[in-house]
C-alpha cells in the first residue's frame, strides 16, 4: 500500500511516525506547503518524496481552510481520500464541490504544541477516530495506528464535538480572559496551580485552528456555549442563595465525569 500525507504539522507528522512503526510494509509519501518542512520530513525518515496522485489513500492533514485548494488538486485522483479536520459538515461540501468522495476524519487527540517537532507516535493510542463512513483502506490504517474507528455523519459528528471539543476551548478562553482582566492577576499568578493549568490548557491551543473551527462550526459551537452558560447561571444561583443545591450539582457532575473516566479506562488497550 502506498499512502500519501498531505501536511506535516502535528498530526500528519505524528500519523506518519505511528504508521512506520505499525506498518512497517507501507510505503508513506508527504509533503507540506511549507519546503524546509518537507524536508525536515524526508531526513527524519517520515515520509518520502513522491507524487500524492499515485497513492492508494491520500491523508489530508492541512489546515481546515487550506482544504478548499487542496482537494481541488486531487480533482481525478483514483483512490482513497481522507481528511484530519476537526469539522465534517463543510469540508465534506467542499470535497463534493472539488469532484472528491472524502472519508471524512477527525482523530480525537492533539497537543498544544504544534509542528513537527512535537510529533508523537503514541497520539492516536486508544483515541476515539471519527469517520463518516466505513472505507476498508481507511479504517484499516486507523486501527493499525491505535484509534478506535467511530462511525458518524458529518451533521451529527459536527454536533457531538462542538459539545466535547469546541466549546471546551470557548469556555478554556473565557476562564482565562476574566483571570487576566481582574485588577489581581498578577497576584494571582503567583498562586496559580493544577486547576488553573487544567481548566486554562485548551486556551494555549492553536488560535488559528480554532479560529477555523468556530468559522465552520458556528452554528453547533454557539448552541453548545449557551448550554454551558445556562449551566453556569444556575451555579451562580445556587451560590449567591447558600442553599444545599450546589453541592448536590457537584456531585451530579463529579459522578458523570466519573462514570465517563471508567469507560474510557476500560475501552482504551493503553489501560
Amino acid at each position: 500500500m502506498r499512502v500519501a500525507i498531505l501536511g506535516l504539522g502535528l498530526m500528519g507528522s505524528s500519523f506518519a511516525l505511528a504508521l512506520r512503526r505499525a506498518r512497517p510494509d507501507v510505503e508513506i509519501v508527504g509533503g507540506d506547503v511549507d519546503a524546509a518542512t518537507t524536508r525536515r520530513a524526508v531526513a527524519l525518515g517520515l515520509v518520502e518524496a513522491g507524487d500524492p496522485l499515485t497513492a492508494d489513500v491520500v491523508v489530508l492533514a492541512v489546515p481546515i481552510l487550506a482544504l478548499p485548494e487542496v482537494l481541488a488538486g486531487l480533482h481525478g485522483h483514483r483512490g482513497v481520500v481522507t481528511d484530519m479536520a476537526s469539522t465534517k459538515t463543510q469540508v465534506m461540501r467542499w470535497a463534493a464541490g472539488a469532484g472528491i468522495d472524502l472519508v471524512g476524519g477527525h482523530p480525537m487527540c492533539g497537543r498544544e504544541q504544534a509542528g513537527i517537532e512535537s510529533a508523537e507516535p503514541d497520539m492516536f493510542a486508544g483515541a476515539p477516530w471519527v469517520l463518516t463512513r466505513d472505507e476498508p483502506l481507511v479504517t484499516e490504517l486507523v486501527v493499525a495506528v491505535g484509534a478506535r474507528p467511530i462511525f458518524l455523519d458529518a451533521e451529527r459528528h459536527d454536533r457531538l464535538v462542538a459539545g466535547v471539543s469546541h466549546a471546551a476551548f470557548v469556555l478554556s478562553t473565557a476562564y482565562v480572559l476574566a483571570l487576566a482582566g481582574d485588577p489581581d492577576w498578577e497576584a494571582m499568578r503567583e498562586v496559580a496551580g493544577s486547576g488553573f493549568r487544567d481548566v486554562s490548557r485548551l486556551a494555549a491551543g492553536d488560535p488559528g485552528l480554532y479560529a477555523a473551527i468556530s468559522r465552520t462550526n458556528r452554528e453547533a459551537v454557539t448552541e453548545s456555549v449557551r448550554a454551558v452558560e445556562a449551566a453556569l447561571a444556575r451555579l451562580r444561583h445556587h451560590l449567591e442563595a447558600g442553599d444545599g443545591r450546589l453541592m448536590e450539582l457537584f456531585e451530579e457532575a463529579r459522578q458523570v465525569r466519573e462514570g465517563w473516566a471508567r469507560e474510557v479506562e476500560l475501552t482504551s488497550p493503553c489501560r
